[in-house]
């Protein structure tokens, strides 16, 4: 039961959603609908984090939602009036993707106050073909005014989003539901101005639940039916081959063939890429990862590289996506990850991305545990790119403002949250790489025992990790400070003297660690006191003073980040050298031992660097 705590924090969301809904529909009162957005957005994850509202509240606040925001008629957006339009001509017997609505073909039409509210009159119609069967449901009701029709178009948006909802809330628990179902852009999108986004996202929950059924049929017509919605969904249905081959495919063919059907003309797939390509050319949008390389490049060069960025963008796109399907073949994602990774790709190298755009990830995100909440930033914060519009503002000041906060917010949450599984991952593959180097100096295990390992300035010890599990050694962690995330042994010292007694190891390794210490000389020969046979020491290198520039920077940098500052202490004693200078120190540091020293160079500006592979032997009597 919610507590009473909790139906405070419900009652001041839903006083921020009623400020909402009643500033949205007047443009003077923009700036009040877009603070009281973001108050809803912060007291709903108050709402998600309390993790006490069934599923039966939740589904009857999401209807009892959009119904608060149904009466609006379009403004934050216009696109509503093409849809009504296209809905009208189709009743009349016109193909929508025969003629621009500014041609005079149409001029019967053009009387009507609704040509007067369309964005694109000059474009060819880009809406898929089962939108435009939902736009014609609505333009049966044209004669009653395009008010009721936007009405009937919007009723069925909301219907097909709602059954979506309640599918949902069969497939992940009450929470995530609400993490959808209540966010405040999804009611402003969905309810508020009928984006067809809402009848995408209502087909793609319904892909989802079939999915989980094992019904493959039904899962293909449901998501090609959403592809023929909004476009780039199409781009999900070779997800389906792998779960249930052949079954997916054919009924993608065959729902295809009669949506298309009844819009067949030798002329529509030269209009449909005419302004298909109008639109990604001349319209940008919200698009910070674009906004930011286009304002590095006008940085560096002076230049205005938009004509490149974009279509290199695009490329990058559709290199994207036969990753996600190999990656999704690979790693056996469940369907809602690879969609998310997918469209989220999208999201991030379109041109434009306007705020409801941006429903496509959302639902998506309801199967997480800990959703990544830089997506529910990004959404949240991008309904101020509305106030780009009102007159009495400064729009373009504001805009710009929001689309960094948004894309920035979303950015920062996203590290934030992603942050140290990231670099536990990064740093994870390096130790592989590390020992696939390495292995050919480590000594296997002997019938008697197994070799003993001194990881000197372990860090993280993953490297020791996958020794003591790939190689059967046994391994021991030191460090002046404790970053050990594995279950090793680990010994914190000094920086001077080892705890340990001569030749205890077999091997002693010393990866990155030299250049970090006050006094390596002192630390080498401890590693080579305590060690019988091999040390080896893999050390970053410079050739020039701009390499040493260079590395020393970012050497501070990296450590900083992966060791959350813990490595700080340690930036007052880099230590980098050349090859020649480290080889000159380990011979000092020999002494009288003899002792071989194996040098290998590798690595490229501006991480050079040398592996010295050192064997102690055996002093003669």
């Amino acid at each position: 039961m919610p507590t009473r705590a909790t139906f405070g924090w419900l009652a001041g969301y839903l006083v921020a959603v009623g400020v909402m809904a009643v500033s949205a529909g007047d443009r003077t009162w923009w700036p009040l609908f877009v603070v009281a957005t973001l108050v809803a957005g912060g007291l709903h994850v108050v709402l998600w984090f309390r993790h006490s509202l069934r599923l039966r509240d939740v589904l009857l606040g999401a209807v009892l939602l959009r119904l608060a925001f149904f009466w609006l008629l379009p403004g934050l957006s216009d696109d509503a009036f093409r849809y009504v339009w296209d809905g009208w001509i189709q009743t009349q017997g016109i193909n929508p993707y025969l003629y621009r609505p500014d041609e005079a073909a149409l001029a019967g039409f053009q009387a009507s106050p609704l040509y007067d509210g369309l964005n694109s009159a000059s474009f060819y119609s880009v809406y898929p073909p089962v939108s435009q069967l939902l736009f014609r449901v609505g333009g049966w009701f044209m004669p009653m005014g395009w008010e009721v029709a936007y009405c009937v178009i919007k009723g069925l948006f909301v219907l097909l989003e709602l059954v979506g909802v309640w599918l949902l809330g069969r497939l992940v628990e009450a929470r995530g539901v609400l993490l959808y179902a209540w966010h405040p852009l999804v009611l402003v999108e969905v309810a508020g101005q009928a984006h067809t986004e809402a009848a995408m996202v209502g087909l793609l929950l319904a892909a989802l639940w079939f999915v989980a059924r094992h019904r493959p049929v039904a899962a293909a017509v449901t998501l090609t039916l959403a592809g023929w919605v909004k476009l780039y969904p199409v781009l999900l249905l070779p997800l389906l081959w792998r779960r249930f081959g052949w079954a997916s495919v054919w009924p993608a063919g065959v729902v295809s063939l009669l949506v298309w059907l009844p819009y067949a003309d030798p002329r529509v797939p030269a209009h449909l890429a005419e302004s298909l390509d109008l639109y990604v050319r001349y319209f940008e949008f919200n698009a910070g990862p674009y906004y930011a390389v286009k304002g590095m490049m006008w940085w560096w060069t002076g230049e205005d590289w938009s004509k490149q960025i974009g279509p290199a963008f695009r490329l990058l796109f559709l290199l994207l996506v036969p990753v996600v399907y190999a990656l999704d073949g690979k790693r056996r994602w469940p369907l809602h990850r690879a969609m998310l990774y997918l469209m989220g790709g999208y999201l991030l190298l379109a041109t434009t991305v306007h705020p409801w755009y941006l429903l496509a990830v959302l639902p998506l995100l309801a199967w997480y545990r800990r959703p990544p909440w830089g997506w529910y930033v990004l959404a949240l914060a991008s309904v101020g790119t509305y106030l780009l519009y009102p007159e009495d503002l400064d729009g373009d000041t504001l805009y710009r403002l929001f689309v960094w906060l948004s894309w920035g917010g979303g950015a920062v949450a996203g590290w934030i949250q992603y942050k140290d599984p990231l670099l536990q991952g990064l740093q994870t593959n390096r130790a592989q790489r590390k020992y696939e180097r390495l292995r050919r100096h480590l000594p296997g295990p002997t019938a008697t025992r197994s070799r003993r390992v001194l990881d000197l300035g372990a860090g993280e010890g993953y490297v020791g990790a996958i020794l003591q599990e790939r190689h059967g050694a046994e391994v021991i962690l030191a460090d002046v400070i404790d970053l050990n995330r594995t279950a090793l042994p680990h010994v914190r010292y000094d920086g001077h003297v080892l705890p340990f007694a001569d030749d205890t190891f077999d091997v002693t390794l010393l990866l990155f660690v030299l250049h970090h210490t006050e006094r390596p000389e002192t630390v080498l020969r401890e590693a080579l006191r305590v060690t019988r046979g091999a040390v080896l020491i893999w050390e970053s290198v410079y050739e020039s003073e701009t390499d040493r520039r260079v590395l020393r920077r970012l050497d501070r940098w990296a450590n900083r980040v992966r060791s959350g500052g813990a490595m700080r202490d340690q930036e007052a004693y880099l230590h980098h050298r050349t090859v020649g200078a480290w080889l000159a120190m380990i011979r000092r540091c020999a002494g009288t031992h003899p002792v071989s020293v194996e040098v290998q160079r590798f690595g490229l500006f501006p991480h050079k660097q040398a592996l010295y592979v050192l064997r102690k032997e055996p002093l003669l009597q």
